[in-house]
């Protein structure tokens, strides 16, 4: 673990409370000295640390700014999280992820972006990304099971990032087939999950994610969209979500899938309903009524016949 990290991992696991300057020589194996310049360091990057010559030290506040040290320190996971990078800004964190995918980077990198210049969604769709105002991430997975099972990703994803919003804001946080988390019936995150794949085996799935966290309602898309901060009234931790949706993530990512269904089945606001699915100049229309072993909807036609979908544009019934 890097002293950073572990540094911050203590000031966490304080509380508010002074943590000794030997303990973190003893955590960290590093000298007083070190400790002392490794302090430094966080306090120019925004850290209010407070320091008592017979107390040690302990954190005040913490900056709204992402740091793979911070997001690590409050992150417990066993694949998704192994490493995990932060840059200013940049074109597409799935085009940074998908470069070092093919460079045998392990499963579990996560990248983050303050800013994104060429952030994209579905079918192509680009993503707005306001620097410092939301979460715009990829991460990398490399899956046992076949192409054909590949919405899974898809399905748990969204189940993580609605269950870490709960957790995080009290919000009802719901699921909209195929790739959105919605709050209030408005799109406050999406999910693009992009493949290769060679016959039979995922050589690489990359899982984007962008969540709009602190964003005001004139950085959005009008009408359909919206944030946390609209929602809560207040600014939310940006850090405390990304590690909260990375430790789902983790957790219902290597979950038994049917036990992920389930999850999905009571936050979605899909299931049980007469939907109209758009794909290119097709229009399908049905009862959405359940998903299958490898993640595709269900969808019952009028005339009885149960249709499986992998994706679309949806418009529900009213």
């Amino acid at each position: 673990m890097a002293t950073g990290t572990a540094i911050l991992e203590a000031f966490y696991q304080a509380a508010g409370q002074f943590v000794a300057a030997n303990d973190l020589v003893k955590l960290t194996h590093a000298s007083t000295e070190a400790i002392a310049g490794e302090i430094q360091e966080l306090q120019q990057l925004g850290y209010s640390i407070e320091s008592h010559p017979h107390f040690g030290y302990r954190l005040l506040d913490a900056p709204d700014r992402l740091t793979a040290d911070d997001i690590k320190a409050r992150t417990h996971t066993e694949v998704i999280g192994r490493k995990i990078l932060v840059f200013e800004e940049t074109a597409s964190t799935n085009d940074i992820v998908e470069h070092m995918a093919r460079s045998q980077a392990r499963e579990g990198l996560v990248v983050f972006a303050e800013s994104q210049t060429k952030g994209r969604g579905r079918h192509g769709r680009a993503w707005v990304s306001p620097r410092g105002k939301g979460l715009w991430f990829s991460v990398l997975l490399r899956p046992k099971f076949k192409p054909s099972a590949a919405p899974r990703i898809t399905v748990a994803a969204g189940v993580a990032v609605a269950h870490a919003m709960r957790k995080t804001t009290g919000l009802d946080a719901r699921i909209k087939w195929p790739n959105d988390v919605i709050v209030a019936g408005k799109k406050v995150a999406g999910i693009l999950t992009e493949l290769h794949a060679e016959g039979d085996e995922i050589i690489a799935a990359i899982l984007g994610i962008g969540i709009d966290v602190n964003c005001r309602a004139e950085e959005l898309p009008a009408d359909i969209a919206t944030s946390l901060q609209i929602e809560t009234g207040k600014p939310q931790d940006r850090v405390a979500l990304a590690a909260e949706v990375l430790a789902a993530l983790d957790h219902f990512y290597r979950a038994d899938f049917e036990a992920v269904v389930a999850e999905w089945a009571r936050l979605s606001t899909t299931l049980g309903r007469q939907l109209i699915i758009t794909m290119g100049a097709r229009r399908i229309e049905g009862y959405a009524q359940a998903l299958d072993g490898d993640g595709a909807l269900l969808l019952r036609r009028d005339n009885g016949q149960l249709e499986r979908i992998l994706g679309g544009d949806v418009t529900v019934e009213k």
